[in-house]
């Protein structure tokens, strides 16, 4: 001890100096550095939801330039849909293996160059073809975004960042509408797609010259082809019978088919995960002894479940119902988003000094409550009466989303954070696919199938009876989701405690 201190009283003081600037610098640096990646992966969570909310508002100019059907038209949204969750868990794996920075920017090279490609599409199924694309591209975005973050934030900040992203994410959701109504009113459908190449082409250069991959990543890892596929072709087959079974019957031989086909190949996913490879897609073990990353999870597939179907049934509601002008009806819809950006940064924050099991519960249990108060909404309900239960839903998934996502990248080690990263977006895809196809399916137990279809399409007249026969159902659905949330309320608390996270 006293050798070492002699040793010190013999450095300069000079270099003393110099050393502690040197350390200051670049404390000072990684500061500005984090905020930089932050900058970078708020870009892409604000871009993908501007893409689908501008792609729904453009739908019927599309239809009626290209001159295609209905069934065409739908899956111009669901193409984008299917491949974005099917590829979200091998996205995060391969990012895992090969690198963050590269597969982020591959993500967006795919997704600028097939928004280009859809902007000059001559054919409905062109335009299908490279919506598809345009999933794929958004997939290796989704899967690396939050792990991006996760590595450059610790973990006592890390809450604040996911609820700035999360900010992000509504207020593409809020301008999309507003954006693409001004885009296809004085440029066209096709400016909607133009309008993703300047934004993809400024973050490619932004994360070309400033992002850095925070660890090294081992190339004696393989990436599992069996476990790819397998659980591609579950999740594939799982969202066509989903879409297939509110036109087609649950009970009719495709959807059928496409279920069972779903049942075998999750089976031979588990089997090949477990048996077959040294270096799985997806860890079981995730789900089987890691209870903070399984709850967490299925908390977010519940939640995404219950609200999927909220800005659909409302948008019908107070069009048809009440007799509202769109444009008026988008503004009461803005309002439960408003409360979602406005609170996802704070209660991040707050996740951050308290934990996030709470937040997310009580956010989860709002949702409950509002959902439960949306379905005692009556034809003559009054505008504050509409305003205030859409924002006590916002209030609540504000609540709920920002620490649930720091949860999940918390529990697990760096190594893996491209899977929970992935995980945690394919809950969201397919609880808001499992909602939409809930919508259908509840609505149609109080309406007749070709009544439901005039409603889905604006088509309906505004006789008493089925104004009746649509609140009916509508209340049935509200009710049938706020007992999902109610189940994600229960969920979300028994994850078990804080300190389960994994430290940094």
């Amino acid at each position: 001890m006293e050798l070492s201190l002699a040793a010190s009283a013999c450095i300069p003081k000079k270099s003393i100096r110099r050393n502690l600037a040197f350390v200051v610098q670049g404390a000072e640096t990684d500061r500005g550095y984090k905020w930089t990646v932050l900058l970078i992966t708020t870009i892409g969570a604000f871009m993908a939801p501007l893409d689908g909310s501008i792609v729904t508002i453009a739908i019927p100019s599309i239809a009626s330039s290209m001159l295609i059907g209905l069934e065409t038209v739908v899956w111009i949204s669901l193409a984008y849909l299917l491949v974005l969750t099917v590829l979200l868990i091998n996205a995060g794996r391969l990012s895992d293996i090969r690198g963050r920075k590269r597969s982020y920017m591959l993500g967006f090279v795919i997704f600028t160059a097939a928004s280009a490609l859809c902007g000059v599409s001559a054919t409905g199924l062109q335009l299908i073809i490279l919506r598809a694309v345009q999933g794929a591209g958004a997939a290796l975005i989704a899967s690396n975004s939050p792990a991006i973050v996760t590595e450059s934030f610790q973990s006592w900040e890390r809450g604040k960042a996911f609820g700035i992203n999360a900010a992000a994410v509504y207020a593409g959701l809020m301008t999309g509408p507003v954006i693409g109504g001004i885009l296809v009113q004085n440029f066209g459908w096709r400016s909607i797609f133009y309008v993703n190449v300047p934004i993809g082409i400024l973050v490619v250069s932004l994360a070309s010259l400033r992002l850095k991959e925070k660890r090294t990543f081992s190339t004696d890892e393989t990436f599992d082809f069996a476990g790819a596929a397998t659980l591609s072709a579950a999740l594939a087959s799982f969202l066509v019978a989903l879409t297939l079974g509110g036109s087609h019957g649950w009970s009719s031989i495709p959807t059928l088919s496409l279920l069972l086909i779903t049942v075998s190949a999750l089976l031979l996913f588990i089997y090949a995960e477990s048996r077959l490879t040294r270096n799985p897609t997806f860890d079981l073990s995730l789900f089987t002894k890691n209870r903070l990353f399984a709850a967490a999870n299925i908390a977010a597939l519940l939640n995404y479940i219950a609200v999927s179907g909220v800005t659909l049934m409302m948008s019908i509601y107070l069009q048809d119902v009440q007799g509202l002008q769109p444009e008026t009806a988008g503004l009461f819809l803005i309002a439960m988003a408003v409360a979602m950006a406005l609170l996802s940064p704070f209660s991040g924050w707050l996740s951050d000094r308290f934990g996030s099991r709470l937040l997310s519960s009580s956010g989860m249990l709002i949702v409950t409550v509002g959902l439960l108060m949306l379905s005692q909404l009556e034809i003559t309900s009054s505008t504050n009466d509409i305003v205030l239960r859409l924002t006590l839903l916002g209030v609540g998934f504000g609540l709920f989303s920002s620490p649930n996502t720091r949860a999940v990248m918390s529990s697990v080690d760096r190594g893996k954070l491209g899977v929970a990263s992935g995980t945690l977006s394919t809950m969201r895809s397919t609880g808001q696919s499992i909602g939409l196809a809930m919508v259908g399916a509840v609505i149609a137990t109080a309406l007749p199938p070709q009544v439901v279809l005039q409603l889905f399409t604006g088509l309906t007249t505004q006789s008493s009876v089925v104004r009746d026969d649509f609140m009916l159902g509508m209340r049935n659905l509200f009710l049938v989701a706020s007992v999902i949330g109610a189940f994600g309320t229960i969920t979300s608390l028994v994850r078990g405690r804080e300190s389960s996270e994994r430290p940094d």
